[in-house]
């Protein structure tokens, strides 16, 4: 309506054109005074220290004889400002990444590697990839790569890396359990680092071998052609393997323990072996199955303690121990120097609540270093983000076993928190045969 009414009146006059301005530009300056007040107040609002830093940095960007890559320099400040091992600084697209992974959604071959003295090492693979379909296998040495009918090529793990992000479809990998072995047809396995979904649990019995297995939902998969049945276990006995507390882990984990249960197993052996823990929620799901001893609907299996002393108590999300299990049940727990975390608190929850005794621990010994020990990491993080998308996972929390112990930069050893756990000499990889696993059978007949 006001525009309407200026075009029904007469051109104005010059002095009427000025006071108008006038108004217009004191207005200006107004708003203009208001915002610089406001970035002034922010500005030295902040810690005098950050105003040197940001000084500094303006100051090296205009003035330093040479040119300063800046995104370089802010990587390093993160770094700086990271305070332990346990904390990171992501950026948006590592933080969607992250994010998307813990959702199961992952990209790539789903193979971690280790490199060793005497070659490039499958450290782990992941189950459901296209790495883990195609029969890579855990303890593998890299032999090589090329291109679907191309040349053989061999290198380091960051050589294989930088091939995988120039290939669009399929390539070959060359593995095997022999390191320097030639590459040839009968080690040569076709993958593709495309979107798939991770999988978590691995079961066997003395009679079969289940995976999760598909493509937009993973379905518990009668494999046992491909991975074969668990020699040494006896009829009573399942053996589950869990690898991540992430993604579907805690259905999968149920849907396993159902499968033990409709297949006449009653006791248990826990591979908790390169578990480096995960997402409390999914610690708070598998622990419901397991807790022998506790009593009511949610019993507590972690404390979480802050800098200031507060608490927040870790439930369970039920407490069906019955439904799977007999006072006679035995359950049997495999850890090593990787299990950590989630990991160490459900060997807590399963000490404190009477599943397991100490003596029902198998922990790997390492022959050369000595090291028999779970991790040690018994603090939780919290993660921080921006608008941007950016995130800050910070170490906010030590965490507590339901009795009290603490085991963060000790681990569970032979001795400690208490004594009992039993030492397995065995190759943390291994080498066609799984010889931690077997001897743990072997002393469990």
């Amino acid at each position: 309506m006001e525009q309407d009414r200026q075009q029904s009146k007469a051109p104005a006059s010059p002095k009427r054109r000025g006071r108008r301005a006038l108004v217009i530009l004191l207005a200006v300056l107004i708003v203009a005074a208001a915002f610089l007040a406001g970035w002034l107040g922010s500005a030295y609002s902040r810690d005098a220290r950050l105003r040197k830093l940001e000084w500094m940095i303006g100051t090296l960007d205009e003035e330093y004889y040479k040119d300063v890559d800046l995104d370089a320099l802010y990587d390093a400040l993160y770094g700086v400002v990271v305070p332990d091992r346990f904390s990171y600084f992501y950026t948006a697209d590592e933080y969607a990444q992250l994010i998307a992974e813990s959702e199961g959604r992952n990209e790539g071959v789903g193979v971690t590697l280790l490199t060793e003295s005497d070659g490039v090492r499958f450290y782990a693979v992941v189950e459901n990839s296209s790495a883990c379909l195609a029969g890579i296998e855990k303890g593998m040495y890299l032999l090589g790569w090329s291109e679907v009918g191309g040349a053989v090529q061999t290198g380091s793990a960051s050589e294989l890396i930088s091939f995988i992000d120039t290939q669009a479809g399929e390539f070959i990998l060359y593995a095997g359990f022999t390191a320097g072995e030639t590459p040839s047809e009968s080690n040569a396995y076709t993958v593709d680092a495309t979107e798939y979904r991770a999988a978590y649990c691995l079961y066997r019995d003395s009679e079969s071998a289940y995976a999760f297995r598909g493509d937009e939902q993973t379905v518990l998969t009668d494999v046992t052609e491909e991975r074969g049945a668990l020699a040494g276990l006896d009829a009573d006995t399942a053996y589950i393997r869990l690898d991540s507390f992430d993604g579907n882990c805690a259905e999968e984990f149920a849907a396993c323990l159902s499968l033990m249960k409709s297949r006449g197993r009653s006791n248990l052996v826990l591979d908790l072996r390169g578990n480096g823990g995960g997402y409390m929620s999914d610690l708070q799901a598998i622990s419901a199955h397991l807790l022998k001893n506790a009593e009511g609907n949610s019993p507590v299996v972690a404390r979480a303690v802050f800098r200031d002393g507060s608490e927040t108590l870790y439930r369970a999300d039920g407490n069906d121990y019955s439904a799977y299990f007999t006072d006679e049940s035995r359950i049997t727990v495999l850890a090593d120097e990787n299990t950590a975390s989630a990991s160490e608190c459900l060997i807590g929850a399963l000490i404190d609540y009477g599943t397991i005794g100490y003596e029902d621990i198998y922990l790997r010994h390492d022959a050369e270093t000595g090291v028999c020990r779970t991790y040690g990491k018994g603090v939780m993080q919290s993660t921080f983000t921006t608008i941007s998308g950016d995130a800050f996972r910070l170490t906010v929390a030590e965490i507590f076993w339901p009795n009290g112990n603490s085991i963060h930069e000790k681990g569970v050893t032979p001795s400690y928190p208490q004594a009992g756990a039993q030492a397995i000499t065995a190759p943390m990889l291994p080498d066609g045969t799984d010889a931690f696993l077997t001897q743990v059978l072997a002393a469990l007949a």
